[in-house]
């Protein structure tokens, strides 16, 4: 793995703008530790005085100002290093107003600090979204890449939920295996009768899925349609999935009539 780029000038400290690093610190606590250990002060845990703040030792942490050995002892952090010129409090409350985010209506909590999930999620927004994402920071660098804000893009600090996280940036983090797990779990609890009738549940919502997926399917009509061709498989009525997933008429209509133009799916495994 490439070092952080310390003699990347837009990774330079400089009077005007300072090193910081946000730790995940359940992944990498021993860089909070390290960071401590060589003289860095203020490290902050990013939950206290949130919502989250029973996780607070659990949650992400602000590392202010973390010194050249630091970085070179932790090229790779589970979390990310940045540029910012603005004082630490201002950098704080605006990680802090990120901790959740709005996605379809609701408040979810945004994972920033795990290099699995931000970086990918970066790499889908528009300059746009970047500039309010990075708010006070001018870079970011995770995971090998950088992310730079605007010159001169204004920034004004909002309260949370103000970021609306859209299904685009969403998409890289997609598992289709890890959708079937979730989805077989799913269907055994509110369809038990259905999965022990038949004969292999989990083989057939992943072959079900993953058609579905080429399909371009989406939420719960996508759902629908795995649930719906298990039942059909098991010599079940199709209506049978309407509640336990809440569907509407259009979306059980919906559902029907792609299963209809899929009829190998339908047929008894």
């Amino acid at each position: 793995m490439s070092p952080f780029p310390l003699n990347d000038e837009r990774f330079i400290a400089s009077d005007a703008c300072q090193r910081f690093a946000i730790v995940d610190a359940v992944a990498d606590h021993q860089a909070i530790l390290s960071f401590c250990e060589q003289g860095g002060r203020d490290a902050c845990p990013l939950f206290a005085g949130t919502a989250f703040a029973d996780q607070a030792e659990q949650g992400p942490w602000l590392l202010p100002f973390p010194s050249g050995e630091f970085i070179v002892a932790h090229p790779q952090l589970r979390g990310f290093y940045f540029l910012s010129s603005e004082p630490v409090n201002v950098v704080q409350k605006h990680w802090q107003s990120l901790i959740e985010v709005a996605f379809e209506g609701e408040v979810m909590w945004l994972r920033y600090a795990d290099n699995r999930v931000f970086p990918k999620m970066l790499g889908t927004m528009s300059q746009q979204e970047l500039d309010d994402v990075l708010g006070p920071c001018t870079s970011l660098w995770a995971n090998d890449s950088a992310w730079l804000r605007t010159p001169d893009a204004e920034f004004t600090p909002r309260q949370a939920p103000w970021f609306r996280v859209q299904p685009h940036h969403l998409a890289p983090l997609y598992d289709e295996s890890r959708h079937a797990y979730i989805l077989s779990r799913h269907f055994w609890q509110r369809m038990e009768d259905m999965m022990a009738r038949h004969p292999n549940p989990e083989a057939a919502i992943a072959t079900v899925l993953k058609q579905a997926n080429q399909g371009g399917l989406e939420g719960d009509v996508l759902d629908g349609v795995v649930a719906g061709a298990l039942t059909l498989q098991a010599n079940m009525a199709l209506d049978a999935i309407r509640a336990p997933l809440m569907l509407t008429n259009d979306e059980v209509a919906q559902v029907n009539n792609w299963l209809n133009k899929h009829p190998e799916l339908i047929g008894a495994v």
